[in-house]
Formats: C-alpha cells, structure tokens, sequence
C-alpha cells in the first residue's frame, strides 16, 4: 500500500481533469436533434390520424413512445452539454419525465378501457408545469443560436 502513495494525488488529478469537459454546441445539438426525432417518431404513431383504432392498440403505442421518451430523457441526463445551456439542458430533461410519466398513466388508463381516463390522463400530460418550463428553456436554447430541432417546434 505505501508504494501507491505517490501514485494517488496523480490519479486523482487525471480522474478531475478527465471527467470535466462539456460538449461542444455542434455536438450537443446533434443529439438535441437525434433525440427529439426519435421521441417525435413514437409520438406521432399515436397521435397520427387514423393510427389507432382501439384502446390496447393505444396502450401498446403509448408504450412505445413511452420507452423513447424514457431514452432521450437518460440520454440528455448523461450529457455535459455546454455550460451556457445546462439548465436548459436540465428543464429538457425534466419534461420527458413528466411525459414519461404521463404516458405511463395513460397506457394504464388505456389497458383499463377508460376512455374518459384516458382523455383526463391526457389534460393533465397537457398541462403539466414542467412543460411550460421546457418551453422557455427551448427558447432560450433558440435565443442562444442552438438548433433545436423537433423538441422546438
């Protein structure tokens, strides 16, 4: 054990050093824009004209959409986006879960048969705060020159 003693400050510095740098605005929007289109693709399945026809079909893609939401939310969490946009970043990541959450309740609602539950269900996804808060944060990405993508529009 005493010959590690030298070695430790050393690793220590190189873990710190190591473990601080924040992506660059290109990357960063990169995966804004990769995550956003893969939550839009599994959102659209269930809110396209005509797409369902019954409410297990219903649950089975707000499933669906619910295990995208639930990895863009993981993958922007893990991010060290650019300092400039971190809390945005971090509003961003807390609305996913909101809606992760809300298509939670309402796959359940769904896989009940309640279509009134179902319709509840989706005012309060609707209306949730944490919604509201992504959308000042998306503008203030745009605001800053960030290309947004689908979670922007």
């Amino acid at each position: 054990m005493k010959r590690l003693g030298p070695f430790v400050p050393l690793v220590v510095l190189i873990a710190a050093c190591g473990g601080s740098g924040r992506m660059s605005k290109a990357d960063y929007q990169a995966r804004l824009q990769s995550d956003g289109k893969a939550v839009q693709q599994s959102v659209t399945a269930i809110t396209k004209s005509g797409s369902v026809s019954s409410l297990a079909q219903f649950a089975t893609k707000a499933d669906a959409a619910e295990a995208a939401v639930k990895k863009a939310a993981d993958d922007l969490s893990s991010l060290k986006p650019p300092k400039d946009v971190a809390t945005d970043n971090q509003e961003i990541v807390t609305a996913l879960r909101a809606i992760q959450s809300g298509l939670e309740n309402l796959k359940k609602a769904a896989a009940a048969g309640g279509t009134a539950a179902v319709i509840a269900a989706a005012g309060k996804l609707e209306n949730a705060p944490e919604l509201k808060r992504a959308e000042k944060a998306i503008g203030d990405l745009k605001a800053k020159g960030y290309t947004v993508g689908f979670l922007g529009s």
